[in-house]
């Protein structure tokens, strides 16, 4: 306990407060830094900075975190749920009263239209409530609706689609401490803190480290970014661009003899690899670097640093071009490289392990593709099927939208906000308009929140306990570790602020349905509490909860701990690296990239991660519209000169969809001829503040399986806005 002590104004008197510091960790994204707060005795943030003492991030935080002062106690923040008024305005009520009137608003509509009228959109403010985030789940299941859309399909599905159809290794890939060479395409980590799993916590010092060690990086970006600062070699070129890049660089392994023969032999195969070869020979170095505007023997180089130079180290994508033109077929030859190259963990080697798991071994050797979204029969939305059990968010708008059978009507937002975030922004707006029911489950009054029909206000980080992120089967982390946090605040006085699962699971026993919960079946007579829920979850789990909860500190175990077993007799599975739809969506990367380029289109947009947000998480704050009071886009200075323009000016950007205004802002990092703007930055259509998913078409330009769309990668014809 420490004093402090403030001296009124105007007469002299000192009065004294009484202050303690408690940890926790930060859940605003993955990287989870551990974060030491200075709390009054009313329970208000007054420092907060990372903790030395956590073992993984060792004092590391970034801009985000350093302001969950003005996160919990701004006063953009909603305390108390809301009613919107037939006049449209919003009106408290009370949160039991609330949930009264949702709960029977969505009996009528089932009864009416079945369960998948009912659907749930889990955005990434939701995805780190540990407690919570289960409970959607189990709401879905208990009400036997098939209507679960989230973030994940308009992100990083590419990778739930590569390793779907080409199969994965079970024991994961080499991670920076077992790499000579890691080689980064399309993603800012020290910024994102999102290539998982390789730099998730602390990133910078990790690079740093490894760069000691002499670990040599490879960075393909349009963008000299901050993680481009540290490569050995940064490969520029337009967006959009990576498949047909990495495409070329296989091609040359293959052709050089690169490739580790004996362990393709094993788990590849000589026809598979045959049609692997087949499929990328017209991705010639010189074809491919044109296209790409790459500097003739960039591919060269970057394949001799990663295949023939060195030996261990793998290859990574991201958010960029996960968004971009291709992008399954880019993630697929990402891990292509990985596979050719035998860039994986072996028997005898040490391995990250999901801490959330039951215990067991981990063994060297390939789960073959599993195909899982052909167990389900085609969506009515252009035959669609699922991603991960999910509904494809790409085609969300139309799901409200077209009538039929499986009509959505209503939606639940849990930390969501796809007024924003989900391309085609005109679309989606007037689908959420149309329904009869939405709930945004959301601290603030995002885009999304002003259409709602109520407004739940949740608990925020420090005022709920938790445990990190956790994926079941899927390790995150770069180390094997867990952590648990009680809360360390009170929601603010005269609040009315729920748990994001005690809302899911009223509901449940308000419909007199069955919670059951991470596989165990609740007692729908007695409220849990969210410790009993996450005792749950770990429940059979490597890690005892009474343990973790009674460590001063985040739980390290060690990367020793756990070792790669040797393959089981039987278990000789190979990976598909070049199954015939892939061949197919190749062969249509090969038309495209031969197609005349438009003249009409001057620049090419380019996905953005800015460090003061995580994606919509953070744009209402004042200490982020200080630094960009409306949405930036990104251009070389030489850019804005030739168009007789200046950073801080108007410019405006016309694809083959739509057309936005936005406020120049130089940035010498940028590569001449794209403009990179963040995604989820704007509001609502005509509000005076435009989002880049105007200019997405979500129907037209997507990709097959996951029906992604073309988000990243996007031509642009860039004008200067004269002044009246």
């Amino acid at each position: 306990m420490s004093p402090l002590l403030f001296c009124a104004p105007r007469f002299v008197r000192i009065e004294v407060f009484m202050s303690r510091k408690v940890k926790s960790f930060c859940r605003i994204c993955s990287a989870h830094c551990g974060m030491v707060l200075t709390v009054s005795e009313d329970d208000h943030i007054l420092d907060i900075r990372g903790d030395r003492e956590n073992p993984l991030t060792r004092g590391y935080a970034c801009f985000k975190g350093l302001k969950a002062e003005d996160a919990h106690h701004g006063k953009e923040r909603i305390l108390r749920p809301l009613k919107k008024q037939p006049d449209g305005t919003f009106a408290e009520i009370g949160l039991e009263t609330a949930l009264d009137e949702i709960a029977e608003r969505l009996r009528a509509l089932m009864a009416e239209r079945g369960p998948d009228a009912v659907a749930i959109y889990n955005g990434n403010g939701g995805t780190p409530d540990s407690a919570g985030y289960p409970m959607a789940a189990a709401f879905m299941k208990a009400i036997e609706s098939q209507s679960t859309f989230s973030s994940l399909t308009i992100d990083q599905s590419a990778k739930i689609v590569a390793a779907e159809r080409q199969g994965f290794w079970t024991a994961g890939l080499q991670d920076m401490s077992q790499s000579d060479v890691v080689l980064i395409v399309g993603s800012n980590p020290l910024v994102s803190h999102s290539t998982l799993p390789v730099m998730t916590m602390d990133p910078t010092k990790r690079m740093k480290d490894a760069k000691a060690d002499g670990l040599k990086l490879i960075v393909i970006d349009p963008r000299r970014t901050e993680t481009a600062g540290h490569a050995d070699l940064l490969l520029q070129p337009y967006p959009g661009k990576d498949a047909a890049i990495l495409a070329a660089m296989v091609r040359m392994i293959l052709r050089e003899g690169w490739e580790d023969a004996a362990f393709c032999a094993e788990h590849v195969g000589a026809a598979r690899m045959a049609e692997l070869k087949q499929a990328v020979e017209p991705f010639t170095p010189e074809f491919t670097e044109h296209w790409a505007g790459l500097a003739q023997g960039d591919i060269l180089a970057a394949t001799t640093m990663f295949a023939r130079d060195n030996k261990r180290g793998a290859a990574y994508a991201a958010t960029g071009p996960c968004m971009a033109p291709f992008s399954n077929v880019m993630q697929h030859l990402v891990e292509t490289l990985n596979i050719i190259c035998g860039r994986v963990r072996r028997a005898g080697d040490s391995v990250i392990v999901d801490m959330s798991s039951p215990d067991g071994d981990i063994y060297a050797e390939v789960f073959p593709p599993p195909r899982s979204w052909t167990a389900y029969p085609p969506g009515r939305i252009r035959g669609v099927g699922r991603i991960n059990g999910e509904k494809l968010t790409g085609t969300m708008a139309e799901e409200i939208l077209v009538p039929g059978e499986g009509q959505v009507r209503a939606m639940i937002v849990n930390g969501g906000n796809p007024a924003v975030s989900v391309p085609d922004q005109q679309r989606i707006v007037t689908a959420l308009k149309s329904l009869e029911l939405l709930v945004s489950v959301d601290p603030y009054m995002t885009p999304t929140a002003m259409l709602a029909d109520y407004i739940i206000p949740p608990r925020m980080q420090y005022e709920r306990c938790d445990l990190p992120l956790l994926i079941p089967g899927y390790p995150l982390y770069a180390d094997n570790w867990m952590d648990y946090t009680t809360p360390v605040l009170k929601p603010p006085p005269g609040s009315d602020v729920a748990e994001e699962w005690y809302v899911f699971w009223s509901l449940i026993k308000r419909l007199e349905k069955q919670a059951v919960y991470a596989g165990h079946k609740l007692d729908m007579d007695s409220v849990p509490t969210a410790e009993q829920l996450l005792g749950l979850r770990l429940k059979g789990s490597r890690i005892d909860f009474d343990e973790l909860r009674n460590a001063p500190t985040a739980m390290l175990f060690g990367n020793d701990k756990w070792k790669v077993k040797p393959a089981r007799p039987g278990h000789d599975a190979k990976f598909d690296v070049m199954p015939a739809d892939v061949a197919e969506e190749v062969c249509q990367l090969v038309a495209f990239v031969g197609q005349p380029i438009d003249a009409t289109y001057t620049h090419t947009i380019s996905t953005r991660r800015l460090k003061e947000v995580f994606n919509s998480n953070g744009t209402q704050m004042a200490a982020v519209r200080k630094r960009f009071p409306v949405t930036p886009a990104f251009i070389h200075p030489d850019d804005l000169s030739k168009l007789g323009a200046k950073s801080g000016d108007l410019i405006e950007l016309t694809s083959g969809h739509g057309k936005i205004r936005l406020t120049a802002r130089a940035d010498n990092s940028m590569r001449h001829g794209v403009i990179s703007i963040s995604h989820c930055w704007g509001k609502l259509p005509d509000s005076g503040e435009d989002d880049v998913n105007l200019l997405i078409d979500s129907t037209r330009n997507v990709e097959a399986v996951n029906a992604m769309p073309w988000m990243s990668g996007l031509p642009v014809k860039l004008e200067k806005v004269q002044a009246p």
